[in-house]
C-alpha cells in the first residue's frame, strides 16, 4: 500500500473523528450555556431566600415585642379593671352615705 491509499483511508476517519469532536464541542458549548444560566437562577434563589430569613428575623423580633407590649397591655388592663371596682365600691359608699346624710337634712327641714 502506498501513501496515496494509506492517506484515503485515514481521511475518512480523521473526517468522521472530526465531526463527532466538533458534535462534542457543541454540545459542551450547551452544557456551559446551560449550567451558566442555572448558576444565575440558583444566585437569584439564594438571594431570594437570604431576603426572607432577614425578613423572617426582622418579623420574629416585631413578634417578640408585640408580645411584651400586650403582656403590659394586659397588666394595665388588669390594674384599670381593679381600679374601676375600687372606683364603684367608694361610689356606692357615697351613695349610701349622701342617702342619709340627705334624709337627715330633709327630716330637719320638715
Amino acid at each position: 500500500m502506498n501513501t496515496e491509499e494509506r492517506l484515503n483511508q485515514l481521511e475518512p476517519l480523521v473526517a468522521e473523528a472530526l465531526a463527532v469532536l466538533d458534535r462534542h464541542t457543541a454540545q459542551l458549548k450547551q452544557l456551559n450555556n446551560a449550567v451558566a444560566q442555572n448558576t444565575q437562577v440558583l444566585i437569584q434563589q439564594s438571594d431570594n431566600i437570604s431576603f426572607l430569613l432577614r425578613e423572617h428575623i426582622v418579623i420574629k423580633d416585631d413578634v417578640s415585642t408585640l408580645k411584651g407590649d400586650v403582656s403590659t397591655l394586659k397588666d394595665d388592663v388588669s390594674t384599670l379593671k381593679g381600679d374601676v371596682s375600687t372606683i364603684r365600691t367608694d361610689v356606692a359608699e357615697m351613695r349610701a352615705e349622701f342617702g342619709s346624710k340627705l334624709d337627715l337634712i330633709l327630716a330637719k327641714i320638715k
